[in-house]
Order: structure tokens, then C-alpha cells, then sequence
């Protein structure tokens, strides 16, 4: 599937599209199921999937034909948050279900680090969100300290179980009857 190429500005983004008004980001959107039903859902937004592995793009393809507000980028998501996009350019961000990095020594890998999350609040606009949810309790409790320290307010964030636009994780973990720690936290 070739790339659509755009600019990290947002006016650029929407330029190419005029009839798009916001931006969402999704990092990790794995199988894409999440994404694609947001872009069907929601055709006055651009939706951009961040992937670090080739294999993401690939499998949304695989999906068939994707909606006009798709996009995929294949590249290291806590570098272009930090140092590619724009200040207060995007809407909201989608994290679902992040890689723990279980071992100590895999820590720094991590996606929400205290840099990460500042060039989040960085580039969220007034009034934009993120949205977290994870299965795994210590990480999601360092996940909202390092959030709220950026300058974030945690809000109340329900992600509906039976909604087809949930990850293929959650829909996973929820069968499953894990505890799911999910939280929007907004930009003011």
C-alpha cells in the first residue's frame, strides 16, 4: 500500500483535504480495526496510524478498500510526536493496549516517557485529548503520573466493550474478563 505523503503542519493536512476539520493520531493501531471503523465513523476527520512495524500498513491494506481520511506512517511514533509535529496540531490521540516492556533493562523503551509526554501536551491543541487504556495496572500508573505531570487533567474515559471500533486487544482482554485501566486526559 504506497503512503500518502503530507506535511506535519496542520494546515498542510487539511489543506490537501479541505473537507476534514480535526486530526486524530493512533499509535500502535495494530490490526487497524480501531482506526479504520474511527474513519468510517467520523469522515470529517483525518486519521493517522502510527506504526513502527511495516507489517501494520500491510495488514490494513489486506482490509480492503480504506476510507478517503486514512493515513499510515511506518515510523518511530515517540520520534514524531517529539520532534516532527507541530505545536498544538492534533485533536486527539488513541493509545490502546502499549507494549509494557516488561524487563527492567527494556524500560527506556517504553512510549510514554516523560519527554513523550510533554511533546504530547506540546502538540495537542486546547481542549484535545489522549486516550490510554491497558490491561497492566503499574503501567498505567505511571502512564497517568507522567500525563498529569506534562500538564494534563485526567478525565473519566470509558471505552464501550462492544463497539467494533475497539482494538482487537481490548475486545481480546475483555472476553477474557481482565481489568481494563482506560482514562482520556485533556489539554486545557
Amino acid at each position: 500500500m504506497p503512503l500518502r505523503p503530507f506535511s506535519v503542519e496542520r494546515e498542510h493536512w487539511l489543506a490537501q483535504t479541505p473537507e476534514l476539520s480535526r486530526i486524530e493520531i493512533e499509535i500502535g493501531p495494530g490490526n487497524c480495526g480501531f482506526l479504520i471503523e474511527a474513519a468510517r465513523r467520523q469522515p470529517d476527520t483525518l486519521f493517522v496510524g502510527i506504526e513502527i512495524r511495516a507489517a501494520s500498513p500491510a495488514r490494513a491494506a489486506r482490509r480492503g478498500e480504506l476510507p478517503a481520511n486514512l493515513r499510515m506512517l511506518c515510523t518511530d511514533a515517540r520520534w514524531m510526536v517529539s520532534h516532527l509535529l507541530a505545536a498544538q496540531t492534533i485533536d486527539a490521540y488513541h493509545v490502546y493496549f502499549p507494549d509494557p516492556w516488561w524487563k527492567k533493562r527494556h524500560h527506556k523503551r517504553r512510549l510514554f516517557t516523560p519527554e513523550f509526554c510533554q511533546a504530547v501536551h506540546r502538540t495537542l491543541r486546547p481542549g484535545g485529548r489522549i486516550y490510554v487504556a491497558t490491561d497492566v495496572t503499574p503501567a498505567f500508573g505511571e502512564i497517568r503520573q507522567r500525563l498529569t505531570e506534562s500538564g494534563l487533567a485526567e478525565e473519566p474515559w470509558r471505552g464501550r466493550a462492544d463497539d467494533p471500533a475497539c482494538s482487537a486487544y481490548e475486545k481480546k482482554y475483555r472476553a477474557q474478563a481482565r481489568q481494563i485501566h482506560q482514562a482520556a486526559f485533556a489539554k486545557p
